[in-house]
């Protein structure tokens, strides 16, 4: 069995916000792409490494752990033993350019998120909305 960990970074522009998230198929949703978090299944205990390590391979943003903002777990589905661990990271302050021209990664508003199916996705950003207002 393995758990899984998602990854919803976000940067401020202005009064709004903006968050990393990955477009692409989902199996068994539906036949259109669909926004989703950042999402590292893994079989160890190293959810954090792993999933730094994947956002650094497939966007080159490198993020340390002290930088992650624990959000705490929710079921992976209903009667499921299985959780998913949710973080985020605030990246409005670096330096770099982080665009969106990474292959499946969009910066998408706060109403764009809303629309997403991705049931661990907005319970991150319930959970990030609760910590920071």
């Amino acid at each position: 069995m393995s758990n899984t960990s998602l990854l919803l970074p976000f940067r401020k522009k202005g009064n709004t916000m903006q968050f990393l998230v990955k477009n692409e198929y989902i199996a068994g949703w539906d036949a259109h792409p669909d926004v989703c978090g950042i999402l590292n299944t893994v079989t160890n205990d190293l959810y954090e490494k792993e999933m730094l390590d994947q956002l650094k391979l497939e966007t080159d943003i490198i993020i340390d752990s002290d930088e992650l903002i624990r959000l705490g777990v929710c079921a992976i589905k209903r009667n499921s033993d299985l959780v998913c661990y949710l973080y985020s990271a605030d990246l409005s302050k670096r330096n770099e350019t982080i665009e969106a021209e990474m292959d499946n990664y969009l910066w998408i508003s706060e109403d764009r998120l809303m629309q997403s199916i991705d049931a661990q996705l907005l319970s991150a950003y319930a959970r990030l909305k609760f910590l920071l207002f």
